[in-house]
């Protein structure tokens, strides 16, 4: 799993630099709340909150943005700390302001598995980045924030 994990690291970081004008790093915050689906595919009316740090190589400008992070999630269904790689696709790219689209792997010390796919859609901006995000394997949807400095 070791292994996975930092090949997975180091395709994403190299591949999220190609292309780029110039390299940029912000270091951040995040929040967040997990709600899953029920058996009736029904959200729950217990969900999950997270809070934790992240770090963003790439701006809003640039095609390809790589996020990773450690955030803690305590809920009734889910608690113990989880750690995402994602690699987002800037559809909508501006100076500031940017639509993407992403996916990736979050690791899972919380359950009985290593973790799942994830998929999310936003909008980033310099300080800000706002999401929507989708869980298959846990029936997971939820939404985040997360403020970088």
């Amino acid at each position: 799993m070791k292994r996975l994990f930092c090949v997975l690291a180091v395709l994403f970081v190299t591949i999220s630099a190609l292309g780029q004008n110039r390299i940029v790093f912000r270091f951040g915050v995040d929040t967040s709340v997990d709600d899953f689906l029920t058996v009736d595919n029904k959200l729950s009316s217990t969900p999950s909150y997270g809070i934790g740090v992240r770090g963003r190589l790439g701006s809003p400008e640039q095609w390809l943005n790589f996020v990773g992070g450690l955030r803690y999630i305590y809920g009734p269904r889910l608690s113990g700390f989880q750690v995402p790689l994602m690699l987002n696709v800037n559809l909508l790219r501006g100076e500031t302001l940017s639509g993407y689209v992403g996916g990736g792997w979050e690791f899972d010390f919380a359950g009985t598995y290593l973790g799942c796919t994830k998929f999310q859609a936003g909008i980033a901006l310099k300080h800000l980045d706002f999401r929507l995000f989708y869980k298959p394997y846990q029936g997971d949807i939820g939404a985040g924030v997360s403020y970088y400095f």
